[in-house]
């Protein structure tokens, strides 16, 4: 099998380059032959990808895209992708929802551009005429419906097979599509050795070396600061925390695009907030390493799967996260959730005093994180699971096996019918 692989890459900073150079590619590479095709712009930065893959500019995959059995999109909610989108609606192959919710991208090559058409066009397609009236309203107003409306529709009417990581991706896909062929992969997350063996760590060393002070309880968030992270609600909420907790420091560790600065220094916490601002991933290990505890709360979401949240999971560290999207299917014994609603700040600081009192309760779900993304996260296992669907795509078994599950339901067989449903799919295993 000889697949094109479609995805953005270091040093674009987006998670889906990290993703695609350290998760995918050197594993799903075992299972097939895999040229990588990327913004023309883009000069590749990662010399492991340089030196294993051949890599092209997308403007050649016109030209070459009969040499390849299928190729393999990486779709996510920025500029990054636009290139992707051009050749996926023009070459239909799998595509890889990274992001649900593409309004970000869509506004990136429409309206920032000063191209209102575009805006109108895809709304209108994705939703009809009541989204055609929410694209006028929102440019009226200058208030855009980022989280409100998927904008995946033509996506999923141009893909031969569609991935997402979180039943949440996949319902919204089949919403849609209701016959679209899907498929829900998990996201996969190379644990580094640093990670495996961060409790071997000198933490008083480390925070010494950071400029923390050794005695802090230190809280850390990880990833971009920006407005659907909730950082007014943490804010407020670690501004209560510290009467009880004075000896501690929020650690934010990630660009700030939303600057905070002002509302820190109004709530006065300003002394016990640390911005790092972007960091490598080596330095991303060592404030795991002296973390107590994490919070990385998000609404509204675009449908994402966090790699941060991961990597803090798999680094046993326990943590805190909206209970929305792909983070309420989180096991509840791996982390802790927040519903967003009236008493979000409320429940957020009764959780953040709980870890903080409880050394067992850290351990125990810390524990319990990392056995779980050790086990449901293996990017082998993830890999073998891309090359099954795949091959099932392009063999034709998954339209098969749609068709036969939209006859049932249309016969009225339901979960309820279990012999007759495992009949046919014993019979339908042996014709494959």
């Amino acid at each position: 099998m000889k697949i094109a692989y479609f995805t953005p890459v270091s040093p674009q900073r987006t998670g889906i380059a990290d993703y695609s150079e350290r998760e995918v590619l050197p594993y799903s590479s075992r299972y097939a032959n895999i040229d990588v095709f990327i913004d023309e712009r883009i000069k590749p930065s990662n010399e492991v990808l340089v030196s294993n893959f051949p890599i092209h500019s997308y403007t050649e995959y016109s030209k070459m895209r009969n040499e390849y059995d299928i190729a393999l999109y990486h779709m996510g909610n920025s500029e990054y992708h636009e290139f992707i989108y051009k050749c996926l609606i023009d070459y239909p192959g799998i595509t890889v929802l990274h992001d649900i919710y593409l309004h970000g991208f869509l506004w990136c090559c429409s309206l920032s551009r000063g191209d209102r058409e575009h805006y109108l066009k895809e709304f209108e397609y994705c939703h009809g005429s009541e989204g055609l009236e929410i694209a006028k309203r929102a440019m009226e107003s200058g208030v855009y419906p980022e989280f409100e409306y998927p904008l995946i529709k033509r996506i999923v009417d141009n893909s031969l097979g569609i991935v997402c990581h979180s039943n949440f991706g996949l319902m919204k896909a089949l919403e849609c599509d209701s016959a679209a062929i899907v498929s829900k992969i998990n996201h996969p997350l190379r644990i580094p050795e640093e990670i495996k063996i961060i409790d071997r760590i000198d933490v008083e060393d480390l925070k010494m070396k950071l400029g923390i002070d050794e005695t802090k309880l230190v809280i850390t968030s990880f990833g971009f600061v920006s407005a659907h992270k909730r950082y007014p609600i943490l804010f407020s909420a670690f501004k209560s925390f510290l009467k009880d907790y004075p000896n501690s420091i929020l650690l934010l560790v990630g660009d700030d695009l939303l600057g905070i600065d002002r509302l820190v220094s109004d709530l006065g916490i300003g002394k016990s907030i640390k911005k790092t601002g972007y960091v490598p991933f080596n330095r991303i290990i060592e404030y795991l390493a002296v973390s107590d505890f994490c919070v990385n709360l998000r609404y509204p979401t675009a449908g994402e799967t966090s790699g941060s949240v991961l990597r803090i999971m798999a680094a046993g560290k326990p943590v805190i996260v909206s209970n929305i999207g792909w983070f309420s299917e989180i096991p509840d014994s791996c982390c802790l959730k927040v519903e967003v609603d009236s008493y979000e700040e409320e429940i957020l600081l009764e959780y953040m005093k709980l870890l903080a009192s409880d050394a067992h309760l850290r351990r125990t779900l810390g524990t319990n994180a990392k056995d779980y993304v050790i086990k449901e996260h293996d990017p082998e296992t993830i890999a073998r699971q891309y090359y099954m669907f795949i091959r099932d795509v392009l063999n034709g078994n998954e339209i098969i096996i749609n068709s036969i599950s939209e006859k049932l339901f249309q016969l009225g067989i339901g979960d309820k019918d279990e012999d007759i449903i495992r009949k046919i799919s014993e019979r339908a295993h042996e014709l494959f």
